[in-house]
């Protein structure tokens, strides 16, 4: 594998996650959002990664050790979880029976996704560092 198909793909994965922690605190600052512009609860959001498909000149330059790769966030999706009731007679979005739907996010979830994607940055820098002191390596060996 050359160095730049590891910086790639590293690379990658650092934007991957940064965009994974960006939904991760989007849907804890939502919380509490009773309503939104369609009039309803917020709803949790998750992202779905996968891997960056190499094309057929990519196959064949696996050959050559020349691999590109990755992963990138293929979408996002809304969960299809519940809304969570609460019985506040007083509050102003409460149905008829006083109930009213908060969104279906579970902060201690949320807390524990944003530790992983914070956990696979740090691997993923750590990989990069690897990288750096590769590339190093290999220019002291050419002088």
């Amino acid at each position: 594998m050359g160095f730049c198909s590891s910086l790639d793909i590293v690379g990658s994965a650092l934007t991957a996650e940064r965009f994974r922690t960006e939904i991760i605190t989007q849907n804890l600052a939502n919380a509490e959002t009773t309503e939104t512009s369609g009039g309803e609860p917020y709803r949790r959001q998750q992202v779905v990664m996968q891997e960056i498909p190499l094309s057929f000149a990519d196959e064949l330059g696996k050959a050559k050790n020349k691999v590109k790769g990755g992963v990138k966030v293929s979408q996002v999706v809304e969960s299809d979880r519940d809304f969570i009731p609460r019985y506040e007679p007083d509050n102003p979005n409460a149905d008829e029976n006083g109930y009213v739907l908060y969104p279906n996010v579970d902060r201690t979830e949320e807390i524990i996704d944003l530790m992983a994607a914070g956990n696979a940055y740090e691997a993923n820098l750590t990989a990069l560092s690897v990288v750096k002191v590769m590339i190093n390596k290999a220019i002291d060996m050419g002088r």
